[in-house]
């Protein structure tokens, strides 16, 4: 009952179409230039470039590598 009433109030985003499609593309990417990387960070950063305007808040720098997606390290301004 406590995590129904905790996932009424958290922010959630679908993987939808567009998010999809960036997951391929980022994937597809990272394979090309010789970079791995977890399917879990590619698809947090396919949601976040979907969406057009997320920043990722993060302390992996892995995220980092990603073209085009914003990445902040709120743990640096501590």
């Amino acid at each position: 009952m406590r995590l129904r009433q905790a996932i009424d109030v958290w922010k959630l985003w679908l993987v939808d179409t567009s998010a999809a499609f960036e997951y391929g593309r980022i994937a597809f990417e990272l394979k090309t230039i010789g970079r791995p990387m977890g399917q879990n960070d590619i698809m947090i950063a396919a949601i976040a470039l979907s969406l057009g305007n997320a920043t990722v808040v993060t302390m992996d720098t892995d995220l980092a590598a990603i073209p085009g997606l914003r990445v902040e390290n709120w743990a640096e301004a501590i």
